[in-house]
């Protein structure tokens, strides 16, 4: 696997980071949607900036690494 373009995912991402990360694949009103969507399953409020370690990796797991990415080991 070639990380020499790439950045190491964060361990976490406020949204606007988030959405800066998927942009590219999806829209901005499905990202927020569905980081909205995992925050409210775990009793979390939709109006948090920074995502938990957590939420953000099953964000990642769900819609798979964002381009530009690799995952630190």
């Amino acid at each position: 696997m070639n990380k020499k373009n790439k950045k190491p995912l964060p361990h976490s991402a406020t949204k606007t980071e988030l959405i800066a990360m998927y942009c590219n694949q999806f829209s901005e009103a499905k990202i927020r949607n569905q980081i909205n969507e995992i925050l409210k399953e775990k009793n979390i409020s939709k109006d948090i900036k920074m995502i938990p370690h957590l939420e953000f990796m099953e964000f990642v797991e769900t819609y798979g690494l964002p381009k530009g990415y690799y995952l630190d080991d």
